[in-house]
């Protein structure tokens, strides 16, 4: 819990940090909508992405299958969102699956309009982790558990009708999982490179009940 709670604080001030101050908001040219302004407070966000990728050698080959986080989302006013993820990877060498990996949990989200058309997002997860992989004394898959906290940035194209791009360029992040046999393995990540690159798309919804325009 020491350990946790010590790698918790880092991530949390990174994310919050990012675009949450006045400061950075001026430095980045960006602006926050008031809540008296037109935007999506009240509305509900999905958003997720999917990648597959194969190398084939004259002698194996090797395949993974992931989902970037898959959401669901509520904008507690025009800026910010918070809500509950989900993802799952796999991946087979020869056909036969060696490790897949389940993860959910919840994340929190502020941003910044960039004009009319561009945002600039941060995105802090906290999400339980489980899965299976093949033991390395054995063929036999074991089972391991553990958490991933994790924090980015996004640059959000808007496209109209509630869709969005979104790219994330950058990551900040920690995996901790665990199994019987081989007890607390830890990673992390921390940068920008070709792994901490993704796309994905998002569509706001708004199910609140239009009100009648008084022609009068």
């Amino acid at each position: 819990m020491k350990y946790l709670n010590k790698t918790v604080l880092p991530l949390a001030v990174a994310g919050m940090s990012m675009f949450s101050g006045h400061l950075g908001a001026q430095f980045l040219g960006g602006s926050r909508l008031k809540n008296d302004e037109d935007g999506p407070k009240g509305q509900f966000m999905v958003y997720g992405s999917l990648d597959y990728s194969k190398i084939t050698t004259p002698s194996s080959s090797s395949s993974t299958v992931s989902s970037a986080p898959i959401g669901l989302g509520y904008f507690i006013n025009n800026n910010d969102v918070i809500g509950v993820n989900y993802a799952y990877s796999q991946n087979a060498v020869d056909h036969n699956v060696v490790y897949k990996q389940n993860e959910a949990g919840i994340w929190y989200s502020p941003s910044l309009t960039l004009g009319k058309y561009f945002l600039l997002i941060a995105q802090v997860d906290a999400h339980y982790v489980w899965g299976q992989q093949v033991s390395g004394t054995a063929d036999s898959m074991e089972n391991f558990n553990g958490y991933r906290l994790r924090a980015y940035p996004l640059i959000g194209i808007v496209l109209g009708g509630g869709w969005a791009l979104k790219f994330k360029f950058a990551e900040l992040s920690m995996l901790q999982t665990k199994t019987k046999q081989e007890g607390w393995t830890k990673s992390y990540v921390a940068g920008i490179s070709g792994s901490t690159f993704g796309v994905g798309i998002s569509k706001n919804l708004d199910f609140r009940k239009k009100s009648k325009k008084d022609d009068n």
